[in-house]
Order: C-alpha cells, then sequence, then structure tokens
C-alpha cells in the first residue's frame, strides 16, 4: 500500500531497482488485489503483489492494552490504520490479507431494488450473482454454527433475536453468511485450497486478527492460490509513487525498516491498484496533482465518496445472564425500512461482540488511577454484557476526497445530505431501550463532534464512459491510461446498504475475467474454481423481500384498538359478546380505500351457539359507497367444526347528535352456516357507554418512533371524528 508522502521519480542512490519486469503489478492484498493476483497467477501471468503490512501468522494479533504493542499502523506499523479524514474517521488494516485480518467476515449481497441509476450494469446483482456464488465458494461461507463445546449458537446470537422478536420483525432478521471455519476448535485440517486451519473456537475476536486461523482472511484462500501458482508477495512495501514507462508501468514503493529504509522500482506491463477506497484514491489523486505522473485523470477523480452509512453504537444489559462476548464478531443482521420525513429510510443493524481486550485497553487509556477507578464505579457496567450495534445503510455517496496541503486525503462531507439516515439509525437505541430497558450510546466521535465513523470507506474513482464523466471505464481500466485498473471498493458507485466485501470481491471477480479473456484472446476463460461452485444461499433476500413487502403495507403507519360489544338477547336472556382488535397497518391505504377496511380478530360468543370461537374478518369503516355507517364481515368455526360467516351493520337511524351516537354502538348481526344454509342466527350487539370509554381508551398509534405513533393516532383519530359527526360524504373523497 501506500505512503502520504511523495518520492522523487529519479533513481537515486537510495533506489534500488527489483530488475525482473513482470506481467502484472498488484497494489494490496485485500478484497480487490487478492481476486486479481490469484487469477492472473492461475491463467499463467507472472504476478508481483505489494502489500505495505506484514504478514501476521496465528498468535502474532496483539492482544496486549498497550497501544503501542502492534496495535496502530502510525506506531510501530500495527494493525490498524485509522485515518481522520477531517469529517469523517476512517478504519481500514494493514497486512497481508488487507481488511480482511480485521473484518466481521460477513459475506452479504446488496438488495437489488436499492441500486439505483448510479450503479453500472457489470456491478449489479444481475450480473453479479454467480460470481458472489464463486467468491463464497473461494471463502467457505455458511451461517454461525453451534459451538462444539456447549451445542449451542453464541448466548448473543440468541438474545438479540428474542429482541426483535419483541418488535414484531422477526422475518426481517435472518443469520448472515460468515467467512469463518466452523468444526473442531483444536483439530488441524486443510481447506479447500490446501491450507491448514482449526475450527472457531468462539473467542469473539474476528475484528482484532484470528489468532486461531479459523476465520477465513484472504491469506488463507486466495492470496495462497496466488502464491502457489507463482506469485511473488512482497511485504512491507509501501508503494509511493506509480508512473507509466516504455514498458507499461513503473511503482516505487518505501521498503525495508528504521536504517535500511529504502526506495524500490518495479516495472509491469499492467498495474492494479487494490489498496482500499482512501488510498488508492488519495495516490491517483497525488499522481495527478503532486507528481504529475497521471496528469490527464479524470476531473471526476475523488468524487462520489461514501462511508456506507455507518454507524456504531454501544449497549451493556444488565438485565439477564450470559456471555455476550463469545462467538463470531456478528451473528445475525436484522433489515429496517421506514419512513422518516415522508421518505423511505432503508439500512440494517447487526450486533457485534466486543473483546474484552478491548474494554480493558479503554478503561486502562483514561490518564490517572484514580480517574479509571472513578470511571469503572460510575460506568457499572459488565463488560460480559456488552455488545455493538452496527448500522449500515444507503448515504447520499455525494462526499469527495482531495488533498490538503499535506499531501493526504481528506473528505468534503455534509451530514444534512444523510440527516433522514442518521436520523433514522439513531432511533434504533430508543427502540431497543424501550425493549430491554439498557441506553444504547454512540460512539464519542459521533455522539459530541458529530463526526461519523466508517469501517466500510466506498467510492473516490466513479466508472464512466469516458474522462469526462468517470476515472474508469465499465472494465476498471483508467481511462486514459492503458494498462491501469482500479480493483477495489473505490469503483463502488454508491453505498451497498451491506457489509460491501462480497460485493467486492464479486465485482474484482467478474472484471479480471473479461481482463484475462481480453489478453488471452480465450473469451472461454474461467476460474478453476467454477467446476466446484454450489449456488451459495442469500439469506439476506427474504429480509430484503419481507421488510419491503411491509414498508409498503404500512405506509403512513397504522392504528390498532379494541372494540367489545354485548349480544343484546331478544328474551333478555344472558347474551354473548364480541371481543375483537381491530388494525390498520397502513394509515395511507387505508384513507385511500373507499371501503375503509380493518382487519378483525378475537372471539365471539352467543346465546344460541355454545362455547367461544377465534372469529377473525373485516370492519368497513364509513364506507363510502353503502347505506350502512360500519359493517362487520366476519368468519369463524364452531365447536363442531361448522363453518360461519356473517355480517354485523350499524345502520343510520334518524338524525341529530343522540341517533347518531345509538347507530354507532349498536350493530345488526346475522349469521349463516355454510354448510347447511337453512341454519341461521340472527341478534342484535351493542356498545355500553363504559365499552365505548375502554375502546377508546385502548386506541394506539404503530410506527417506529414515538412522533410517528402520535402522528397516526392523530390521524386516525380526525378520520373516525369525521365519520362520527357525518362529515364523510358517500362517494366522495376524503
Amino acid at each position: 500500500m501506500h505512503s502520504r508522502r511523495s518520492a522523487e521519480p529519479s533513481e537515486t542512490a537510495e533506489t534500488s531497482s527489483d530488475g525482473e519486469h513482470v506481467d502484472a503489478i498488484v497494489v494490496g492484498s485485500g478484497f480487490g488485489g487478492a481476486v486479481a493476483a490469484a487469477r492472473l497467477a492461475q491463467a499463467g501471468f507472472s504476478v508481483t503483489v505489494l502489500e505495505r503490512g506484514r504478514r501476521w501468522r496465528p498468535g502474532q494479533f496483539p492482544r496486549s492494552t498497550d497501544l503501542e504493542e502492534g496495535w496502530l499502523w502510525q506506531v510501530g506499523q500495527g494493525l490498524y490504520d485509522l485515518r481522520w479524514l477531517k469529517s469523517m474517521l476512517s478504519l481500514q488494516a494493514a497486512g497481508w490479507g488487507g481488511g480482511s485480518l480485521v473484518y466481521a467476515n460477513v459475506f452479504a449481497r446488496p438488495a437489488a431494488e436499492t441500486q439505483d441509476d448510479r450503479w453500472p450494469l457489470p456491478l449489479r446483482r444481475q450480473a453479479l450473482d454467480p460470481y458472489y456464488d464463486l467468491a463464497g465458494t473461494m471463502l467457505g461461507v455458511s451461517p454461525v454454527q453451534p459451538d462444539l463445546l456447549t451445542g449451542v449458537v453464541p448466548t448473543r446470537t440468541t438474545f438479540v433475536e428474542d429482541i426483535v422478536e419483541q418488535t414484531q420483525i422477526r422475518p426481517a432478521m435472518i443469520r448472515p453468511n460468515l467467512a469463518v471455519r466452523f468444526g473442531a476448535s483444536e483439530a488441524w485440517s486443510r481447506n479447500l485450497h490446501g491450507v491448514p486451519q482449526r475450527g472457531c473456537a468462539f473467542l469473539g475476536e474476528c475484528v482484532l486478527g484470528c489468532n486461531r486461523s479459523a476465520k477465513n482472511s484472504l491469506d488463507l484462500n486466495y492470496l495462497a492460490v496466488a502464491e502457489q501458482h507463482g506469485a511473488a508477495a512482497v511485504t512491507g512495501a509501501e508503494v509511493t509513487r506509480i508512473a507509466p514507462d516504455e514498458s507499461g508501468w513503473s511503482v516505487w514503493s518505501k521498503e525495508g525498516g528504521g536504517g535500511d529504509e529504502h526506495l524500490v522500482r518495479r516495472t509491469a506491463t499492467r498495474l492494479i491498484l487494490a489498496t482500499g477506497s482512501v488510498a488508492t484514491t488519495e495516490l491517483l489523486l497525488r499522481s495527478r496533482d503532486v507528481d504529475h505522473t497521471l496528469p490527464n485523470l479524470s476531473p471526476t477523480l475523488g468524487r462520489g465518496f461514501s462511508g456506507n452509512g455507518d454507524q456504531l453504537a454501544l449497549a451493556n444489559f444488565r438485565r439477564g445472564d450470559g456471555d455476550l462476548t463469545t462467538g463470531p464478531t456478528i451473528t445475525t443482521t436484522t433489515v429496517l425500512d421506514v419512513w422518516e420525513r415522508s421518505k423511505s429510510v432503508w439500512f440494517q443493524v447487526q450486533d457485534g461482540a466486543v473483546p474484552a481486550v478491548i474494554s480493558d485497553m479503554l478503561d486502562q487509556l483514561l490518564p490517572l488511577p484514580r480517574l479509571r477507578s472513578w470511571w469503572t464505579k460510575l460506568r457499572r457496567n459488565d463488560p460480559a454484557r456488552t455488545i455493538a450495534l452496527l448500522s449500515m445503510g444507503h448515504d447520499s455517496g455525494t462526499g469527495r476526497l482531495e488533498l490538503d496541503h499535506h499531501g493526504e486525503a481528506r473528505l468534503r462531507w455534509a451530514n444534512r445530505w444523510q440527516s433522514r439516515l442518521y436520523r433514522a439509525e439513531e432511533r434504533v437505541g430508543p427502540l431497543i431501550a424501550r425493549v430491554t430497558g439498557s441506553r444504547v450510546r454512540s460512539v464519542i466521535p459521533w455522539s459530541i463532534f458529530k463526526k461519523p465513523v466508517t469501517v466500510h470507506p466506498l467510492g473516490g474513482v466513479p466508472t464512466g464512459r469516458d474522462s469526462d464523466t468517470g476515472v474508469v471505464g465499465p472494465d476498471l481500466q483508467v481511462h486514459g491510461y492503458p494498462g491501469l485498473y482500479v480493483m477495489d471498493g473505490a469503483v463502488l458507485p454508491a453505498s451497498t446498504g451491506a457489509n460491501p466485501s462480497a460485493t467486492i470481491l464479486a465485482g474484482a471477480e467478474h472484471a479480471i475475467e473479461g481482463l484475462i479473456r481480453t489478453l488471452t484472446g480465450d473469451s472461454s476463460w474461467r476460474a478453476p474454481e467454477w467446476d466446484r461452485v454450489q449456488p451459495v444461499p442469500a439469506p439476506e433476500d427474504e429480509a430484503y423481500e419481507w421488510i419491503a413487502r411491509r414498508r409498503r403495507d404500512t405506509a403512513g403507519d397504522g392504528i390498532v384498538f379494541d372494540e367489545h360489544m354485548h349480544e343484546r338477547a331478544p328474551d333478555g336472556a344472558p347474551g354473548g359478546e364480541l371481543q375483537v382488535r381491530l388494525e390498520a397497518s397502513s394509515l395511507d391505504r387505508f384513507r385511500a380505500d373507499p371501503e375503509h377496511r380493518l382487519s378483525v380478530d378475537g372471539t365471539i360468543t352467543l346465546a344460541g351457539l355454545p362455547g367461544t370461537h377465534h372469529v377473525t374478518g373485516e370492519l368497513h369503516m364509513f364506507p363510502r359507497h353503502g347505506r350502512h355507517l360500519m359493517g362487520y364481515d366476519l368468519r369463524f368455526t364452531d365447536q363442531d367444526g361448522q363453518a360461519w360467516i356473517g355480517e354485523g351493520l350499524k345502520s343510520q337511524r334518524g338524525s341529530g347528535p343522540l341517533a347518531r351516537y345509538r347507530s354507532l354502538t349498536s350493530a345488526q348481526l346475522i349469521l349463516h352456516s355454510e354448510s347447511d344454509p337453512s341454519r341461521s342466527i340472527r341478534t342484535r350487539l351493542v356498545l355500553h357507554p363504559h365499552n365505548v370509554l375502554g375502546n377508546g381508551l385502548s386506541l394506539r398509534g404503530q410506527g417506529f418512533t414515538f412522533p410517528r405513533r402520535v402522528k397516526a393516532l392523530v390521524n386516525f383519530s380526525a378520520f373516525f371524528m369525521t365519520g362520527v359527526f357525518g362529515f364523510h360524504r358517500r362517494g366522495d373523497g376524503d
């Protein structure tokens, strides 16, 4: 990967030349670079992969509470590189395997219906679905499996599923595919690519780098394949400069450490940049504006940056028991599609394990022992009951990366452009608090400074038909510079709204296949692993479809209330009763419906029919056409298995307010047996004054937030009172 300082182009005493010209240099070993390196090597091309970070072997990932012991790239070239982009904090990794070393393993496809016109056809679901299957096969993905030691899935998984169950959107939650090797945690076995691994030990430390080799990071699959087919891996090589030359491309990298640091120049026919959205865009910006080696790069360079709508929060649950830090980092995904200020906002929320070492490290960062002790007592949190909540959605994707006067990337970003998304994501906290009684707190950069944090930076290298509309073409080759390609998250044109690693992998698979076919002249070339590929289930698609239907069905939010009516038996004998719950899930649809229908669910007992029966149906409230004020259409089955259908009508009788009240509190009910048309029941149901009061008090608005529930309640109440006083005119709109 590359430095944020420019290097001199000339060969100096401090600059050495690798000497060997190769077919392709790949800069970066993350999700795009690993795919490019593996496929080019399999196709017989000579490949060199340059990675600024080190190889992290099992047991070498940092676990100390001291930040200086391998954690930060800025301190001893550690694992994490925190980039403060002025208006956003970006987190990326350094090491052989790139972001796969520390990501949360989730392999998810974006929702096809959310891919708008910004997405070129080669990057849309229809084109990439087969390549998702290929990438999923390469990574060996599957949903979380039970821990072999306990026989159950992690406590956090079922805990979060129970919370979602209480919000009545359980079908919107799934267990996503994970790039984790499940099985015996102490037994080594070889994966699909011949690399030895162990099974997951459920330590919850995936985002810290897996010290047990159970995480299916790229060094154990794609990069292993690349090296098996002759690709040369150069770690500790930080690319500082690129330039076209007579042989194709020259690449300078800073290598060595301490007093041995020097520049190395390598050449290749083709150059593939895959250092991540921020780093790739920064390198290209500097090549155009500082080094002037690529002066004709498109003016669109840097545009279209997205933080993938990321928002991170923490919650500590005092109620309940069990360790919520165990298992893979993420095990569930909940998709939400809600109305925010009259527009739909689509996003998803994932649970996250917070490793104990992170909690300990945060405590240690406080400067004084007495202050640390005070903070621990004040917080009163059990670290084992803390989870992270990662939200992702569709932000505007209109950020712009530029260079500051130090030649480093900075981001032009306005929170107001994504205010609906951020507001909707923040409402998840109160929702969880209402269900669990525990507060949810945003991380400090957002809660104090209103600076978003992203672990999924995307964009900066737009795709277009020419240099006026994009930096790269549909084949991901840079306009005006043959042989230069970009294959990482920088070319994604907008937020994916899901974990983007699978889309970067699939997009790179598609692009590199096309490049190899062009270079070899073999239009049928494909990755050797295609023969092993099986369709990889996409559980997220079911959640996407369900939540989309729910949004359509709940437009304008909804209401629910109870109605309790008593039977008035003709002979004065004790009668039965009708107790039902009435619901309109979408007030928009309810008001547009000429019949103004509400669903009915409850029980009915009648003097002439033994037993209590479950009844369903519809209530037509102040229908625009017809002579009645309200009408019930009911269905139930009696104790003998006989089906009944019924009609209950509240009809206008007389004039004046008192007559209107009596008409609305009395219904003529006629029931018929479906199997015996000659058998019928005719009776009258009435609402007593205390029932009228109870029905009114039971009225509840339904919506994602309290203001929306109140608004739904007010809107329905206004509709109802208009009908009560006779202001609905039949045949007219509302």
